[in-house]
């Protein structure tokens, strides 16, 4: 059989960190002296080329646990507001996309940002990304154990190990101690989740390892392998399964099958725990029996929250659709320069990045928090947010994605602020709005998820989405499935709106919105969401073949 093409590059290269010689030369010589390996290489540097601008690239850095120094925010605010037109975003694995990233300035912001201690090496590529972790870590009072220290070990071992630098795909991997599991293990390629246990009367904090989660056009909940890896084993733990995922030649034969959740759905969970095994060279303990885990419910830690350190809190605040500006990033360094306790344990890094594209500031000394909120709602920032606002996802869109169908973050903003203008909610609502099948922001979790199409007006072809309801986390786990089909997009936020009106009016007490769904069943869904009318949708419209995640997903 022929090599794929991209297993052909990495070939030919030996280390794909290599081609930082073509991006100094670049920066020299200009964009036109990268050749198309070159640019699928520059992965490895959290680079991926603009949709339209020639000469731009999308930049993506790397926070583990989202974890955020107070100079590096102010660097990162420094660099977009002089060369990225002003704003960034916040991505679902805990990190920065810069954009308008020209050729020629590329190495001047690489530099910068390694000069505050962010590297953008392994932010994309066939590699371990960026690893993604509870953002309160280390002052959440309910966490079973602080794993930033863990998250911050393992993501060292991976950064330029020429060991794992060459992958079948993309690997993504979540490591946390939280109880409500807000860094979404279940749809991790790998995930550590802190359980405790009892041995010997005692009380003991380790891991559950599950593997296989992901989503994009065929999506996978993680297996769990019902084995219990104690703290200090979970680098060595999970170097053992990535080096079983390197090692499967199969999975490099074909680019849309390169993906680990597919070797578990092939094995099983149990032949992979027994390889696994093999390779460690001693049986793993098994994880309690009667694990369970948590109920869906926020995980997006909004809000002021009192910390484990007496006298302290935190503050989350929604950034709306994952964009902000660099003076918002200003103002957040300002304030955790100001406010944040500077003898906290946490204080290297007292801000946090959320996977809801949120951030945080933590150890606020109690007498601070109201300057702290006067001081976010002046930025736009307002912690006081509808629970649509404070729960949507969003991914780049048309704007700068090569593989999106529509545009996402524009759209997004008008849905939020007209469904929380016009629906008043008292619960989770977690609405995903992603303009391809490459679920980069993962709509197949959302209690809502709208999923980039398009239709015909008037002869027209125009941007619509394909509506999805039901999507948990958690017990119970689901995934959402499709109700309807080419909704145009300028008619999302009235039909959702409909349907959201018609949840409030006929729910029964305490009944969640995907318990309604459930009851109420798909035809009377789609009656309220077509206004009581059956809207024709027949079209000669084929919506655009996406390969698979060749973009820059999160």
């Amino acid at each position: 059989m022929a090599t794929e093409k991209h297993e052909r590059i990495k070939q030919q290269i030996g280390d794909p960190f290599k081609v930082y010689a073509a991006i100094e030369r670049a920066a020299k010589d200009g964009f036109d002296s990268l050749t198309e390996d070159d640019l699928f290489l520059c992965k490895w540097y959290g680079l991926y080329t603009h949709r339209h601008e020639k000469d731009y690239f999308m930049l993506r850095t790397k926070q583990p646990n989202g974890f955020v120094t107070i100079q590096q925010l102010r660097t990162i605010a420094e660099i977009t507001e002089k060369q990225n037109k002003g704003f960034a975003d916040i991505t679902t694995r805990q990190d920065f996309q810069l954009h308008w990233c020209q050729t020629s300035q590329l190495l001047d912001i690489l530099n910068k940002l390694q000069t505050v201690g962010v590297t953008t090496r392994g932010a994309c590529g066939d590699i371990a990304r960026n690893i993604v972790g509870c953002p309160v870590a280390g002052v959440d009072r309910e966490e079973l154990i602080d794993a930033g220290p863990l998250v911050t070990q393992a993501s060292d071992f991976f950064l330029g190990n020429p060991a794992f630098s060459n992958l079948p795909r993309k690997y993504k991997i979540s490591i946390s101690g939280c109880r409500t599991q807000c860094p979404q293990p279940e749809i991790q390629c790998v995930s550590f989740v802190a359980i405790e246990r009892q041995a010997s009367g005692q009380r003991e904090v380790g891991f559950d390892l599950r593997v296989g989660g992901g989503l994009s056009t065929q999506a996978f909940f993680g297996q769990r392998l019902n084995a219990f890896v104690r703290p200090e084993q979970v680098v060595e733990v999970l170097a053992k399964v990535t080096e079983i995922w390197r090692d499967t030649p199969e999975y490099r034969e074909k680019r849309h099958h390169a993906r680990i959740k597919y070797l578990v759905h092939d094995w099983g969970a149990a032949k992979l725990r027994q390889v696994l095994e093999e390779r460690l060279g001693r049986t793993l303990e098994d994880s309690p029996a009667d694990y369970q885990d948590p109920p869906d419910q926020y995980r997006d830690h909004v809000g002021v929250h009192a910390q484990k350190q007496p006298g302290l809190y935190y503050v989350g605040a929604p950034v709306l659709v994952g964009r902000i500006t660099s003076k918002q990033m200003a103002k957040m360094a300002d304030l955790a320069d100001r406010y944040a306790d500077p003898s906290a344990l946490t204080a290297s890094a007292p801000i946090r990045l959320t996977v809801r594209q949120n951030i945080l500031l933590l150890n606020i000394p109690e007498s601070s928090v109201d300057k702290v909120l006067a001081g976010l709602s002046e930025a736009g920032l307002s912690v006081n947010a509808h629970p649509i606002r404070r729960s949507v996802v969003t991914c780049t869109g048309i704007e700068f994605c090569k593989l999106a169908i529509t545009e996402t973050k524009v759209r997004s903003r008008q849905i939020v602020e007209y469904l929380e203008a016009r629906v008043p909610l008292d619960e989770p609502l977690r609405i995903h709005i992603t303009g391809c099948p490459n679920a980069c922001a993962q709509y197949q979790i959302g209690h809502i998820g709208l999923m980039g199409s398009k239709t015909k007006i008037d002869g027209q072809i125009v941007d619509a989405y394909d509506v999805l309801v039901g999507g948990q986390l958690g017990r119970g786990a689901s995934f959402a499935h499709p109700i309807l089909r080419k909704i145009p997009a300028t008619e999302c936020a009235r039909r959702l709106e409909q349907m959201l009106v018609g949840f409030k009016a006929q729910r029964k007490a305490g009944e969640t919105f995907n318990d309604w769904c459930r009851r109420v069943g798909d035809e009377h869904l789609v009656k309220l969401l077509g206004g009581g009318k059956e809207r024709d949708s027949s079209d000669d419209v084929e919506v655009p073949k996406v390969p698979e995640s060749e973009g820059p997903v999160y």
